[in-house]
């Protein structure tokens, strides 16, 4: 799984905030609101990769959470991208 579209990411207030960019941004309008942990997932989404791989890439940032808690916040987060639209179909 990947982003669909070409997103620009920048922190504004405590959180990351990604915009859909370039001719995306006619496809997804508005912009998208993250904590840290969703920010890296969101920029490790740029790439294809799975949930499996998140798991162990945040795993090396956080050696100090559960893989369960990890697996968790990727399996909510891509839940997230999924209702808004903004994941290639797998």
């Amino acid at each position: 799984m990947k982003l669909k579209y070409n997103f620009v990411t920048n922190f504004v207030a405590g959180k990351t905030v990604a915009v859909a960019v370039g001719e995306s941004a006619e496809k997804f309008s508005g912009f998208m609101k993250m904590n840290t942990t969703a920010a890296k997932i969101f920029e490790f989404l740029k790439e294809e990769t799975s949930k499996e791989e998140l798991v162990l890439k945040l795993k090396e940032i956080y050696p100090d959470e559960t893989e369960a808690t990890l697996k968790e916040s990727v399996d909510s987060f891509v839940a997230e991208l999924q209702k808004a639209g903004v994941l290639c179909d797998d």
